[in-house]
């Protein structure tokens, strides 16, 4: 994957405050948005848990990256019906 490609994926993440999971060689892993990630010349650095885990993948390693959308419930909101609100 190129380092443009990751970088747009990278951005709307982050401005969608989602979630970024990775899939390279070896791994799948859940980037969280409070994750600091950097976008290098050839690597993705990511440090995970306050600066407690560092995770480098490069860029020809990446076959998928996915925005992960939480899906948000309203107060009062049940499976097939709408919300209720007061």
């Amino acid at each position: 994957m190129d380092q443009e490609t990751v970088k747009k994926i990278v951005e709307e993440a982050r401005g969608e405050e989602a979630n970024l999971v990775v899939w390279d060689r070896r791994d799948t892993f859940t980037i969280e948005p409070k994750a600091e990630i950097s976008i290098e010349d050839d690597y993705l650095k990511v440090k995970m848990e306050d600066g407690k885990a560092t995770v480098y993948v490069d860029y020809d390693s990446i076959y998928k990256l996915v925005i992960d959308k939480e899906r948000t419930v309203r107060i009062g909101a049940r499976a097939g019906f709408g919300a209720i609100e007061s």
